[in-house]
């Protein structure tokens, strides 16, 4: 429903007073929200907590069903990269798959240029030290899809990285654009793309293994 001026519509109608105008009127309405324009009291917490139960519990099963699609990760501590990949397998396992496809491209580009922040030593003077945050501020700039062909020229990330990575890019800016054939799917994909990157740059079992039930370091050959 419009909430253009002059359209005679009152943005500040309470949604009982929205739906019984629409179902007054015989238009059909795919979609309509004035939560914000009900009261500011206990009441209404309860209504909008009883609300929001339901609607979580509608997508409950299929989001446990999901649980067993994501892979395991064992993640290093630090970086803004453990927040993001959480929100980007909690989208998945809600059924957010276009948020998700977003979200996972959002982690793939933090870990690249986390792993460029990591790589880049500059030396003046005799002297070898990271770039400060302003010039790193100027790196985090750079074209992804060129940081990608460079880091895999520097054998920082290997060519089953590249590739993943770069699948990644596509599958987010095809969703970015809204674009995207088939969500769930895709989401999926994105997750796994995303997995190849992770195993390579901030898994914990890339510098451990499993025995005995215990992590040991690996022997470096």
């Amino acid at each position: 429903m419009s909430a253009e001026r002059g359209s005679g519509f009152n943005p500040t109608l309470t949604q009982h007073e929205l739906d019984a105008l629409v179902e007054s009127s015989g238009e059909p309405v795919a979609f309509s929200d004035l939560s914000s324009n009900e009261p500011k009291d206990d009441a209404t917490r309860s209504k909008f907590r009883q609300l929001t139960t339901e609607q979580f519990n509608l997508k409950l099963a299929d989001s446990i069903e999901r649980m067993w699609e994501l892979p395991p990760v064992i993640l290093k501590s630090g970086g803004d990269y453990v927040n993001l990949l959480v929100e980007a397998r909690d989208l998945f396992k809600m059924g957010y798959f276009y948020a998700c496809v977003a979200m996972c491209g959002i982690v793939n580009e933090r870990l690249l240029k986390d792993l460029l922040r990591e790589s880049v030593l500059i030396s003046v003077n005799g002297k070898t030290t990271p770039p400060n945050e302003e010039a790193f501020e100027q790196l985090e700039r750079i074209e992804i899809s060129a940081l990608i062909r460079f880091l895999n020229k520097m054998k920082l990330i290997t060519d089953d990285m590249k590739r993943a990575a770069t699948n990644l890019i596509e599958l987010r800016n095809r969703y970015a654009h809204a674009r995207g054939n088939d969500p769930p799917a895709d989401a999926l994909k994105s997750i796994g793309f995303l997995q190849t990157m992770i195993d390579g740059t901030v898994s914990l079992l890339k510098d451990f293994e499993i025995k005995d039930g215990k992590l040991i370091r690996k022997i470096a050959n």
